[in-house]
Order: structure tokens, then C-alpha cells, then sequence
């Protein structure tokens, strides 16, 4: 061998190392997190640990972030990009945020009590106002008017407004009730609920009792305050007003 070919042969064997090492640098990338991703996920598992997940449940949403960070991080993405703080990240999975439809199915009482409410509240004002027209008007709705007859009317009306937005929801995976169920929901709604005020409107005397027209009023406008505390303090966004 001469002299010139043993001078080259470390230059050869050198160059060939840094291309070996060069064509495997892309999978070391994509299959270990980058040294701050990785004390990301250390924090991540920490903090898991110290909360009442299962274990499955921590394994499988470690697997899932540690696979997401594996492809993301190539373009520079951090988990802290991703995720925010390891703090928010684990309110986020030990706590997740609800769907509307999950949130409105969940707060059904809440909805029921805020329709009925303004069902209430509506009675009251349009019985405080037939009050001061003349009793001509409140006797041909006697029965009717009685406070016992609007606190059932509007409570099933309230339950039963709330159930029907409900079943007028989109499912959980996007898919929309049809038109025709729509209207065969509503009618029925109504039907029903209008054999509930004709059945309240008959009950008469000591257990329905007629209260004066400034008494209804007083109630609508508390009914009013209240039903606005209510809607700020749950968000409600689903009733009829």
C-alpha cells in the first residue's frame, strides 16, 4: 500500500463516520424528546403522580403527549407551546372542560329552573296587570290566576322547556336533529303542556288562592332580579328568554 493511499484512508473512514452519523441524526430526533421537552414530560409525570388518575389513564395521556411532542417538536414546538404549564396541563386532564352539549345536559336542572322561573314571572306580570284592568278580567280567569295554578304551570312548563332543548340538541358527535322531530317535539311540548294549565286552571278556592294585582308584580320584578343572578352565575344560554 503506498503512502498516499494509507494518508487517506483516516480521511475516508472519518468522512464515512460523519455521514453514518448524519443519516441517523433524524431518527435519534424522532424517537427522544429534546432535552427541555423532556424535563417538561418529568415535571408532567410528577405532577400526574400526585393526583387521583388511575394508572391506565396517566399512561395512556403520557403515551399520547410524549408521541405528539415526538412530531411536533421537529418544527421547533415546545410542550410549552403546546400544552402551556405543566400546571394547566394537568387541570386540563383532570378536569376537562365540557362540551356544550355535555355542559347542557349536565346543568338540565339549572335550565328547568330558569324557564320556569320566567314562566313564573310572566304569569305574575300578566295577572298583576288584569288586576288593576277591573275584576270583570280576573274573574273570568279565576282558577287560572290562582298562585298554586302558576307555581305547578310554570314548573312543569320549566322541566318540560328544558327537556325539549335537549332532545333539540346536536349529539356529541355533531349530528343534528331533524326538522320534522323538531316540529313533532314542539307540538307535543305544547300539547301537553296546555292540558297541564287547563287541568291547574280548575282548581279553585283556599288551595288556589287569588293574590291582588300589586302582589304579582312585586313577585315578577323579584322573579326578574333573581333570574338574572341566575343566568350570570351558571351561564345559562339556553331558555326561551
Amino acid at each position: 500500500m503506498s503512502e498516499s493511499e494509507t494518508s487517506k484512508t483516516p480521511r475516508n473512514a472519518a468522512a464515512g463516520a460523519k455521514q453514518v452519523k448524519a443519516a441517523e441524526r433524524p431518527i435519534h430526533e424522532a424517537t427522544e424528546l429534546t432535552k427541555r421537552n423532556a424535563e417538561y414530560m418529568r415535571q408532567m409525570r410528577k405532577s400526574l403522580d400526585a393526583t387521583s388518575l388511575t394508572g391506565e389513564r396517566k399512561t395512556a395521556v403520557l403515551d399520547e403527549m410524549t408521541a405528539t411532542l415526538l412530531a411536533e417538536q421537529g418544527r421547533g414546538t415546545t410542550a410549552r407551546q403546546l400544552y402551556g404549564t405543566v400546571q394547566e396541563r394537568t387541570e386540563e386532564i383532570v378536569n376537562p372542560k365540557k362540551t356544550p352539549v355535555e355542559r347542557q345536559k349536565s346543568n338540565y336542572w339549572v335550565t328547568a329552573l330558569d324557564n320556569g322561573l320566567m314562566l313564573f314571572m310572566i304569569f305574575c306580570l300578566m295577572y298583576g296587570i288584569m288586576g288593576f284592568i277591573g275584576n270583570n278580567a280576573t274573574k273570568n280567569s279565576a282558577g287560572a290566576n290562582g298562585i298554586t295554578a302558576i307555581l305547578i304551570t310554570s314548573a312543569i312548563g320549566g322541566l318540560g322547556v328544558a327537556k325539549l332543548f335537549e332532545y333539540l340538541m346536536p349529539t356529541k358527535d355533531g349530528k343534528k336533529v331533524s326538522l320534522w322531530k323538531k316540529i313533532a317535539w314542539s307540538v307535543l311540548a305544547i300539547i301537553v303542556w296546555m292540558l297541564v294549565f287547563t287541568t291547574m286552571s280548575m282548581i279553585q278556592g283556599p288551595l288556589n288562592p287569588v293574590l291582588p294585582g300589586i302582589a304579582y308584580l312585586i313577585i315578577a320584578v323579584v322573579v326578574f332580579f333573581v333570574r338574572m343572578w341566575l343566568k350570570r352565575r351558571f351561564n345559562i344560554t339556553t331558555s326561551m328568554f
